[in-house]
């Protein structure tokens, strides 16, 4: 084996490794949120006060965290985005009352902004165009196992050693995470300069070309969808189908998987058959199982529904980042931050949106046509989006 493909394989294997993380870390707080309750002295509101505030932080520092993953190259900032993050995580293990949870989880939100900018741009110092879809599917395949995987291994933590040692425990594999990093990754595969873009950027320039904002919102149409697997599902297996609670946090782990095989599955399809088949086909396939979900008769039936609308909606995943970082060229990660803003605003409303919309309908099946059509958007946008663009700026 040549050194470059060694050293791909390791890249790949970092990345995969730092997605799961940042779904491990986000989901522990939801797996102790009643213990933490309990302890703490806190209303529901005020934990939902604690859940959403991540994602204020998250949207606020997305695009300067890209930003600054540009400027000072992608093996110094990955330190500081999981440095940070798992210091944090460690540090809600510590917290003694409402105010300084709020104020960590802020400030974790804020830490791990950029995340997948950063390492989206740092796969395109190590493959070519033709594999860096590939490239991308292996990092969501991460990210998606990590969040099936996340709730079973924090509940069985914090059974063992209680919900402040389970966070210090999660924070300190960041930690080894990072010095794994600094060991083995370099922003440039031929020497160990940094890749740092010093220029200012063209804001002007990215933000009126057509790809990056189709882009930006077929990437908000995306995050309006996943939102519901990760929120609202075991309520709609409860309320609507009458699963058990174990059941239905069951089956509610299954869309994440499905995601994880259809994030790899769009990557290796998308350096064959080109980007564009793969977004048009994977929304718009997304949105007919969206609607057969509405007409299923029992909870098994719905969940297969679902879950084959989250696996055909995640093979879009790999071919938006490789684009997004594609057209960006060196300032690909402030462009992917830019990108992923769009999944973090749909993602703080679709939650509410999803609820008024079964409070109103009296189903949760209005919450699945409103997703289908906003899909189906998606896949009318992925024709105004150009792959094979270049780099607008390179």
């Amino acid at each position: 084996m040549s050194e470059l493909a060694s050293g791909q394989q390791r890249v790949l294997a970092l990345v995969f490794t730092a997605a799961m993380l940042t779904y491990f870390d986000r989901v522990c707080l939801s797996t102790a949120a009643p213990a933490m309750q309990m302890e703490l002295g806190l209303t529901q509101v005020q934990m939902g006060y604690v859940f959403s505030i991540f994602n204020i932080a998250y949207a606020l520092a997305e695009v300067p965290s890209g930003w600054l993953g540009d400027r000072w190259g992608q093996k110094l900032m990955m330190v500081r985005i999981v440095g940070g993050w798992s210091l944090f995580t460690m540090l809600t293990g510590a917290a003694r009352a409402y105010g300084s949870l709020l104020a960590i989880r802020f400030a974790f939100g804020a830490m791990e902004a950029g995340a997948f900018p950063t390492l989206s741009r740092a796969l395109s110092h190590w493959f070519p165009p033709e594999r860096r879809s590939r490239a991308n599917g292996v990092m969501w395949t991460g990210s998606r196992l990590g969040g099936a995987l996340a709730p079973a291994v924090a509940a069985a933590t914090i059974a063992w050693a209680g919900w402040r040692w389970t966070f210090a425990q999660f924070g300190a594999v960041g930690i080894l995470w990072c010095l794994a990093w600094m060991r083995w990754y370099r922003d440039n595969p031929q020497s160990k300069a940094q890749a740092v873009t010093l220029d200012p950027v063209p804001w002007r320039s990215l933000l009126t070309n057509g790809t990056l904002l189709a882009l930006f919102w077929a990437y908000f149409a995306s995050g309006f969808g996943f939102q519901f697997f990760v929120t609202w599902l075991p309520t709609f297996l409860m309320k609507e189908h009458g699963l058990s609670l174990g059941r239905s946090g069951f089956y509610a782990s299954l869309p994440l998987l499905a995601g994880a095989a259809g994030s790899l599955v769009g990557g290796l399809l998308a350096d064959r058959l080109g980007r564009r088949v793969v977004g048009v086909c994977g929304f718009l396939f997304s949105a007919i199982a969206f609607v057969g979900s509405t007409y299923a008769e029992s909870g098994e039936s719905a969940i297969f529904g679902l879950v084959l609308a989250a696996g055909l909606h995640d093979v879009t995943l790999p071919v938006a980042w490789a684009t997004c970082v594609d057209v960006g060229g060196r300032f690909g990660g402030t462009t992917s931050g830019y990108m992923n803003l769009a999944s973090s605003i749909s993602g703080t409303a679709a939650p509410i949106a999803a609820a008024w919309l079964a409070e109103v309908s009296g189903t949760f099946a209005a919450v699945f046509w409103v997703a289908a059509a906003v899909y189906a958007i998606g896949a009318l946008l992925w024709l105004f989006i150009d792959p094979k663009q270049g780099p607008i700026c390179d």
